[in-house]
């Protein structure tokens, strides 16, 4: 490395260059040497200047001096600006270093010009379908956050062509181009595919099949199947073939066909749109596997182990890993001494294309436990001893069955045990008596406990981060407990995080016993190294084109100054994780290897694109055909802000709303999201439709993985509208407009693996709404809702729901009447199921009738058809009860059944 010095004031001219290579960076050094460093010259003033990079260049100052760690004022040494050049270059964030000094009076001035590596800010890819966008990012080496070089830009266009190539286009065309931003003098990656005509599939020829048909054949084939799609129909992807290929290997050995070898040929022609395929099937014979003397087992057990039908059976292989199994199952057992024969009965008459193989199993006699003796045990108990035992005899969910290496394992057991107790040489003998017939053992375990070691006393020298006290409360080996071997490197790592959280990463622990004549105590010794003390620096972040600082600031917990604390670094990282605004954040601390006294944090991310479009519809009976588009943002303004604008039209009206989420109210664990929408709705079956504008406030905290609990604030301003005639029940006063505000507290618990398609768990929530009118007393009420769901699935295919809903509505208002847009009702798929919607209960003009109480509930079947198709078999039940209006259906249950 270059030097340059004065000596007493008086410079010398000796100039000499260095370059460092590092991937697409150069690293130089330039300045003048007169030979040794005297020990009196010093730094004397340190400069950066960031060179081609139209961005923001303060940044890049303060993040070099920092990596650099050279003070002003401090002596200067060829290590020290060695040192600096190294950090520069681990950083992997300029390509270019070039250093300048310069002598005088004062000390030594460098003159650091750097070039920073431009990130790039954004990917843009036009021509991707039929392909997902994801497909394509995922192809490339490059992403958001990434450093730029050109040679890394020339490197996506091959991948991308090759992904589109192994998608059936043949001869994709790609164009990939960088723009720099000018603003911040990051780059936009824009890749352009064009993809040029597909290869679409031309004929697919299978031969060699008996067993099954060619068309039946041809449907478990996707190629085969694409033909029949919209779109690009019939579009070749070679992938897809050999994916085709296995899934006919594994129908065929399913169905009993282990010899079967299935291979390929792809014709292409010249001046044809794609290939022709030619799938040849040497089936082989189908085996027929037929059981003789298993008494234990059925055949359809015994089947499970019949690997030859999953893996194949070349060179017999298939049938003797079958057999190995077997014997392996009836082993586990209590069975011994089985023997399997293997026979081949020779060819069916008429049929020689299937092989009969006779498995003839001579089960031998049982084993199984009569009773375990523990003899020689003074200092455990024998129910504690018992409890590491896995061999016993037979009793609730046991079999009793004896196999000897379940024996070896539980004496292995038992002397870990008394490891952990302080008997470090302790051992057990085993003694087998068997019956006469030799199906019964008699098992007794012979306990040598030998001296029990225990902890004299403990010693920790070097300590000075901790005290003692803390010390020895961290540590298990301590005077009085018993000595175990395991835990000295247990301690050992235990005392190393407590120390390297007080700002000692380096630290390094050392334990050792030393043991009396005869091995009864043991002095426990650890040797503490501390290390140099270390404290945290400056975060930097890079990735963020959009989040704002402070949000990252606030996840990142460990604050600059603040001693260096590995698990904060990583708790810091975790939370800007679970932001969910990357898709990849990694943190480098740079100078802890250096073991300098301040060290910087490097945090690297790849932001996700955060706005987003939806749009569906369909038909549901409740709604009848409908359609909603929803727009929004996942990092509103860069402030980790969820907001969106929807909207939803349908047989029964339309709703449009807007909403802001906020994950982190003030940096809490209090998630808070408020909005405003207008409604129409006029349900089906009721004379009345309502028209509903508001905002509304919701504040939800999660306690656990389970349990939430919520708080939401709503006001409304609601007007019923007659839809027909006004009916017996509906005054004039039902349609006035009315402004109410409803405090709603929740809490619910959830315990199921799916929210869409549960089959485990279960789901139990309550809330009430406060309401209070602001313009009448009918809007004043107390509002309980109830809901519990339960799900359990015994048969992979089989799973049963249970429903119960409840809901109870209190009038406190003076008229003591509600409003029937906020009466509950009914009837329809949502709750009881074989009747209309909002018809459950109904008038004599056979309007749907409203209550102040209802209670609902249902079981279900739901069968797994394959395909993503499901058959529910139901029976529901419900009752809505406290009407304004008598009727026959009021306050009684009615229940349907079906499917």
């Amino acid at each position: 490395m270059g030097k340059a010095w004065l000596y007493r004031g008086l410079p010398a001219v000796v100039v000499c260059l260095v370059f460092v290579w590092v991937g697409n960076g150069v690293y130089a050094v330039d300045g003048e040497s007169t030979g040794d460093v005297a020990p009196d010259v010093v730094t004397a003033q340190v400069l950066v200047d960031i060179e081609d990079f139209p961005g923001e260049k303060a940044y890049w100052v303060e993040l070099a001096k920092d990596l650099m760690d050279l003070r002003e004022g401090e002596s200067f040494s060829d290590d020290k600006i060695n040192a600096a050049i190294d950090a520069l270059r681990q950083s992997g964030l300029f390509r270019r270093v070039h250093v300048d000094s310069e002598a005088s009076a004062k000390g030594i001035t460098l003159r650091f010009r750097l070039n920073p590596f431009r990130l790039i800010k954004d990917v843009k890819i036009e021509g991707a379908f039929p392909l997902f966008e994801r497909e394509v990012r995922k192809a490339m080496t490059a992403f958001v956050g990434d450093t730029f070089t050109e040679a890394k830009l020339a490197r996506q266009e091959s991948a991308v062509r090759d992904l589109f190539i192994q998608a059936g286009f043949p001869t994709p065309e790609i164009a990939v181009a960088a723009y720099e931003d000018r603003e911040d003098g990051h780059v936009v990656v824009h890749i352009r595919i064009d993809k040029g005509p597909y290869e679409q599939l031309q004929g697919l020829m299978i031969r060699g099949n008996r067993a099954f048909s060619t068309n039946r054949l041809q449907w478990k084939m996707k190629i085969y199947r694409v033909l029949f799609l919209p779109g690009y129909a019939g579009r070749f992807v070679e992938t897809d073939l050999k994916k085709d290929i296995e899934t006919l290997i594994a129908f065929y050995r399913k169905s009993g066909f282990a010899d079967v070898v299935v291979s390929h040929t792809i014709h292409r022609e010249s001046g044809e749109a794609g290939p022709s395929v030619s799938v040849n099937i040497e089936e082989g014979r189908v085996y027929d596997i037929v059981f003789i003397g298993n008494k234990a087992f059925w055949d359809r057990t015994l089947r499970k182990d019949l690997v030859l039908f999953v893996e194949g059976n070349k060179n017999d292989l298939g049938l003797k890993k079958s057999v190995r199994k077997i014997r392996e199952r009836y082993r586990q057992a209590g069975y011994l001494e089985t023997e399997i024969t293997m026979n081949e009965t020779g060819l069916d008459e008429g049929k020689p294309e299937k092989r009969r193989i006779l498995l003839t199993i001579h089960e031998g006699p049982r084993s199984t436990v009569q009773a375990i003796r523990i003899t020689g045990n003074q200092a455990l108990a024998e129910k504690e001893i018992r409890k590491q035992i896995l061999t016993r005899p037979a009793g609730f969910m046991h079999q009793g069955a004896f196999v000897p290496e379940t024996l070896s394992e539980d004496v292995y057991a038992v002397k870990a045990l008394y490891a952990t107790h302080g008997y470090l040489e302790a051992g057990v003998e085993q003694h087998i008596d068997w019956s006469g017939d030799k199906n019964e053992a008699l098992i007794t375990l012979e306990i040598h406990e030998g001296v029990q070691t225990m902890v004299s006393s403990t010693r920790i020298p070097g300590l000075a981060a901790i005290s003692e006290e803390e010390a020895l409360e961290t540590i298990r080996l301590k005077h009085g407990e018993p000595f175990r071997t395991h835990m000295v490197q247990s301690d050992e790592n235990a005392l190393t995080a407590l120390i390297s959280e007080r700002g000692h990463p380096h630290v390094q622990v050392t334990g050792d016993a030393a043991f009396n004549e005869d091995r009864s105590e043991a002095i426990v010794t650890y040797r503490i190294e501390e290390g140099p003390f270390v404290k945290a620096g400056q975060v930097y972040y890079r990735g963020n084109f959009r989040t704002k600082k402070k949000i990252l600031n606030r996840a990142f917990t460990m604050k600059t100054g603040a001693p260096f604390s590995l698990v904060k670094m990583l708790e810091g990282q975790r939370n800007i994780r679970d932001l969910d605004l990357f898709d990849s954040v990694k943190i480098r601390a740079v100078g802890l290897k250096a073991k300098r006294q301040e060290v910087d944090f490097i945090v690297e991310m790849e932001e996700k694109k955060p706005y987003f479009f939806e749009l569906g519809g369909g038909y549901e009976s409740q709604s009848g055909l409908y359609a909603h588009a929803k727009v929004g943002d996942h990092n509103l303004f860069g402030t980790n802000k969820d907001g969106w604008l929807g909207v939803e039209v349908s047989e029964i009206g339309y709703r449009a709303e807007s909403r802001i989420k906020e994950p982190r109210l003030f940096g809490s664990k209090v998630s808070a999201d408020a909005g405003a929408f207008l409604e129409r709705r006029e349900e089906f079956n009721k004379n009345f439709g309502t028209d509903t504008y508001g905002a509304s406030l919701g504040l939800g905290r999660a306690w656990s993985e389970h349990l939430t609990t919520g708080l939401g604030f709503r006001f409304e301003r609601r007007q019923q509208y007659k839809l027909e005639d006004v009916v017996l029940g509906q005054e004039p006063v039902d349609f006035d407009p009315r402004s109410l505000f409803v405090t709603t507290p929740s809490v619910r618990y959830d315990t199921r693996d799916s929210f869409i398609r549960p089959t485990q768990g279960s789901l139990a929530q309550l809330s009430v709404d406060i309401s209070k009118g602001l313009t009448n007393d009918r809007d004043d009420f107390l509002k309980y809702r109830a809901d519990f769901r339960y799900y359990v699935t015994p048969l992979s295919r089989l799973t049963f729901a249970w429903t119960a809903r409840a809901g109870y509505l209190d009038p406190y208002g003076v008229s003591g009447t509600v409003p029937e847009d906020q009466l509950f009702f009914l009837g329809g798929v949502s709750d009881v199921r074989g009747f209309d919607e909002n018809l459950l209960c109904f008038d004599a003009m056979g309007d749907p009738l409203g209550g102040r109480s209802q209670l609902s509930g249902g079981v279900e079947a739901r069968i797994d058809l394959g395909a993503n198709f499901e058959l529910a078999l139901f029976y529901d039940v419900g009752r809505i009860g406290n009407t304004f209006v008598d009727h026959e259906t009021a306050d009684t249950f009615r229940s349907s059944v079906g499917a």
